[in-house]
């Protein structure tokens, strides 16, 4: 399968063919829009049968081409006589760091008052699971996708990104993921040339010394700020340092033998001792993380992301940390894009000296169902699914969102490429919301006192671990996890 890129007028043509018989709403009080997406490539349900209603919730975003993007998808789907479901779509404002997204989730499955179908993360599906809250769709899986010719559902997806899904311990699945992201290093090519920074830096040195060549030249090298508890560049470069470091202690780690680190086997990992921030690799991470702080922005405990995007995009600042879909606020910059670079033994005793993923490669956009859903609006909830991971819709969603898609041949557009996850995978989501909100938001909290010389390392790493700590004795409450039954691997 090849996706090209259409010029306006062809991509409108297409648009009016596709919703060609559309009726006047879609469910969100939206009339018929000739720029919406175009009708999936095969057929659901049946002609004749009644649509089962389906709510259906997903994260609303800042920019509002995004969410224009989820409303014409829905649009497009409630206009196919063959569906299953009528959706009714809710954008909800969850924010940036996964916060209230996550209390938002437990509320509304622990009040049996969630959606249909709504968006998780993928350790919350299998956590959820874990709890009785959400539906299995393992079997659902296994079913042919009549959005896409009748190929097999399953085999249709990409294994790298369905390995991380199995719930620990277990062949299941509780959730769908609809895309993958990564993140990247942006640049600004005008500033680099002033600096007189020729080569893209690959090693962390030689990262360290471009940055300091941009602030001999009175650039300031990094927008990057620390203003939000958990703040999401800082962690995700918390994450990547992290992730490089600690591939040693990874087959010990692994239970299951699938070479990710799922939540059971953190939480098998800090009881027995491996995962100890007092100890490598997180001992000697936090402070090369500390280090580079002389290249971010003064007072970077009191900028906000925008803020530090605001700084990139007017040029105060010559690199930013991003997502994909940053790319449609630098429209006339003279912009690159770049791998973070990588640690060598120079700078940590258990870098293993290669590109890793960012914080990101994972599945993402995933979506559950409440346990308590009725079969036929399973059924519906399935068939809006496949819709989703069909080959129309994911080219949507990689040419329109800028996010990956999760099919396993899929040519990328040239528009996601930079952003492919090529490096070594990320293994292991420690820092990262899903896990531990708890721990994120110390690390929020605590981690900016030690950022900024307010607090000690050492005082820092105790509370760290005791957070680490709590949230392990809680999980393995939750999930029944124990040494004896192997952290749920053993039957």
């Amino acid at each position: 399968m090849t996706w090209k890129r259409m010029n306006a007028p062809a991509a409108l043509a297409l648009g009016f063919a596709l919703l060609a018989g559309c009726s006047n709403g879609d469910g969100n009080g939206n009339a018929d829009d000739p720029a919406a997406g175009g009708q999936a490539d095969g057929k659901g349900g049946g002609a004749g049968n009644a649509k089962v209603v389906l709510s259906f919730t997903t994260s609303k975003s800042k920019i509002e081409e995004d969410n224009k993007v989820y409303e014409d998808l829905v649009k497009a789907y409630n206009a196919d006589p063959n569906a299953k479901a009528e959706v009714k779509l809710t954008l909800a404002n969850w924010g940036d760091d996964g916060t209230a997204q996550r209390t938002w989730v437990t509320t509304q499955l622990i009040g049996d008052n969630a959606p249909d179908l709504f968006q998780s993360k993928y350790l919350w599906s299998q956590e959820d699971f874990g709890k009785g809250l959400v539906t299995e769709l393992t079997g659902d899986l296994a079913q042919p996708n009549p959005y896409a010719g009748g190929a097999d559902w399953r085999s249709s997806l990409s294994d790298t990104v369905m390995a991380n899904m199995f719930v620990p311990g277990t062949d299941k699945v509780a959730g769908v993921p609809t895309y993958s992201g990564t993140i990247r290093m942006f640049y600004n090519k005008d500033l680099f040339d002033q600096a007189g920074v020729t080569a893209l830096p690959e090693t962390w040195n030689q990262f360290l010394d471009a940055q300091e060549r941009l602030r001999q030249a009175g650039v300031a090298p990094m927008a990057i700020g620390f203003a939000k508890q958990g703040g999401d560049r800082p962690d995700w470069m918390l994450r990547y340092l992290s992730d490089q470091t600690v591939e040693q202690l990874v087959p010990g780690m692994d239970l299951d033998g699938n070479k990710l680190i799922g939540s059971n086997e953190i939480v098998a990992a800090i009881d027995g001792g491996t995962l100890d921030f007092g100890k490598e690799p997180w001992k000697d991470v936090f402070p090369i993380l500390k280090d580079w702080t002389k290249y971010w922005p003064k007072g970077f405990n009191g900028i906000t992301l925008d803020d530090a995007n605001e700084m990139f995009l007017r040029g105060d600042a010559a690199m930013t940390l991003a997502p994909p879909d940053f790319v449609k606020q630098l429209e006339g910059m003279n912009y690159g894009v770049m791998r973070v670079p990588y640690l060598t033994k120079e700078n940590h005793p258990m870098a293993e000296g290669k590109y890793y993923e960012v914080a990101s490669g994972n599945p993402d956009g995933v979506y559950v169902m409440p346990k308590s859903i009725s079969a036929e609006k399973k059924a519906g909830a399935i068939d809006f699914l496949m819709y989703l991971t069909s080959p129309t819709v994911q080219k949507q969603i990689a040419e329109r969102l800028y996010r990956a898609p999760v099919l396993k041949d899929a040519e990328f557009p040239d528009n996601i490429k930079p952003f492919l996850a090529v490096n070594e995978p990320f293994k292991m989501n420690l820092f990262g919301p899903a896990f531990s909100k708890n721990l994120y938001d110390t690390f929020g909290k605590d981690g900016q006192l030690y950022l900024d010389g307010s607090m000690s390392l050492d005082d820092f790493i105790a509370k760290m671990n005791a957070v680490a700590k709590q949230e392990a004795d809680a999980l393995k409450q939750s999930q029944g996890w124990n040494e004896a039954n192997g952290y749920g691997t053993k039957k």
